[in-house]
């Protein structure tokens, strides 16, 4: 795979000003979104394909007739498009869309807990949102013991060195995040899926905050099964989980008793199909950015997802950088990890003798949106940092810019 240049700083601005000109939301200019980790944008190609969809195609799958065909070729062709953008483009028949990642873990590890016995183990992380915690953690009434693998003080790093002490010949799974939701902190989930190599260990990992940022790789990452939050890249509210085909084949699944074998046993009911046309559209707006970011005509679409990365993370990191420089203006203490390396565009911090919620209401009736609480990473804000109130959370993406930046460090001066 070759490595891809650096836009220049020129080139960069103006490719991001054409991105954020694709978000209606973002271009009204009535809020301030840095709630972002909450759940992106969307872009107008997206919204189009939402409409198209439920006004041309509100009608259920697998239909002889016109409309339902589209939904069905559609939702098909999302499902190989979605194993391609995580880098599994020869497993689509383990993708499996739902609600929301959280109720997807929820149905894995009740279909894992079925192949477990009394004092196997299953490893869950303390950097982890609770939907990557909370559903292996009720397996404990099963007889099986779980054990936390917690981050380093004072940063909140994964040391694997640590893992590898836990580990036994009772693991089974080892759950956790590619990125944290609450910090930003990046997981290093290839080196685990290398240490487990050489145990029966599973690796689950939670893709949700990491995705809007980087372009995931389950191969490369060794991962046995990823969960993200379309909804967090660009589209509706969805949720998708793809699960290795040698394990699918011995966990028992949530099909009908009549449905045939194939990725709707993993979808109990009528999914959201307007949301799953519509994360395709997100695909396609990826795909525009790759192309701007210089990716070569001609590539494959995960090599213009690539491209499309790489000028994220540049833009984001400058961005961050900013952000970093002004929240220390303010005397506020930050978390987890203090510069822009290892990480993703998204901060932690406590304002002196200001409680988060009263930061995020100040930012409110300036029309800032800013998450204040643990951000579902309770375990983390709590038990780590110690925070019971948590912390103010300001998450960016790649249609943010320093002016959302400027308005943020004004109304919070006023609170100096």
């Amino acid at each position: 795979m070759t490595s891809i240049e650096p836009l220049s700083s020129e080139a960069l601005a103006r490719l991001m000003q054409q991105a954020r000109a694709q978000f209606p939301a973002v271009m009204a200019g009535e809020t301030v979104f840095l709630d972002n980790a909450s759940g992106a944008q969307l872009p107008q190609v997206v919204l189009d394909a939402m409409l198209e969809a439920m006004q041309e195609m509100q009608v259920n799958k697998g239909g002889r007739y016109p409309a339902s065909r589209r939904v069905t070729d559609g939702k098909e062709h999302a499902r190989v498009r979605t194993a391609d953008f995580l880098g599994v483009a020869h497993d689509a028949e383990g993708v499996a869309f739902g609600a929301n990642a959280t109720t997807l873990m929820f149905l894995l590890a009740e279909a894992v807990a079925d192949t477990l016995q009394s004092g196997d183990e299953i490893i869950v992380t303390g950097l982890d949102h609770h939907a990557n915690r909370d559903p292996w953690l009720r397996l404990a009434r099963r007889g099986v013991t779980v054990k936390t693998w917690e981050p380093r003080e004072p940063d909140g790093i994964l040391m694997v060195d640590d893992l590898a002490a836990m580990l036994s010949e009772k693991t089974r799974v080892v759950a956790m995040t590619a990125a944290s939701n609450l910090v930003g902190t990046l997981g290093p989930v290839a080196e685990v899926g290398k240490l487990l190599q050489a145990h029966r260990a599973r690796l689950v990992v939670d893709a949700v905050h990491y995705a809007p940022h980087h372009l995931p790789d389950a191969e490369a990452w060794g991962a046995d099964a990823v969960a993200f939050s379309p909804y967090k890249v660009f589209a509706p509210h969805l949720g998708a989980l793809w699960i290795r085909d040698s394990w699918r084949r011995e966990l028992p699944d949530w099909g009908l008793s009549f449905l045939p074998a194939g990725p709707s046993r993993w979808e109990p009911g009528t999914q959201n199909h307007e949301a799953i046309l519509a994360f395709a559209a997100a695909l396609d707006y990826l795909a525009w950015l790759g192309e701007g970011a210089g990716a070569p005509s001609g590539s494959s679409e995960r090599e213009f997802w690539r491209y499309a990365f790489s000028a994220i993370v540049q833009y984001e990191r400058a961005l961050l950088e900013n952000l970093l420089q002004g929240i220390r203006a303010t005397s506020s203490t930050l978390y987890g990890l203090g510069d822009i390396s290892g990480r993703t565009a998204t901060v932690a911090f406590r304002l002196p003798g200001v409680a988060p919620s009263e930061v995020a209401e100040h930012l409110g009736t300036h029309s800032i949106a800013v998450t204040a609480g643990h951000a579902y990473a309770e375990h983390l804000a709590s038990k780590h940092f110690g925070l019971e109130e948590g912390v103010v959370r300001v998450s960016l993406l790649h249609y943010s810019d320093q002016s959302d930046l400027s308005r943020l460090f004004s109304a919070l001066s006023e609170l100096g």
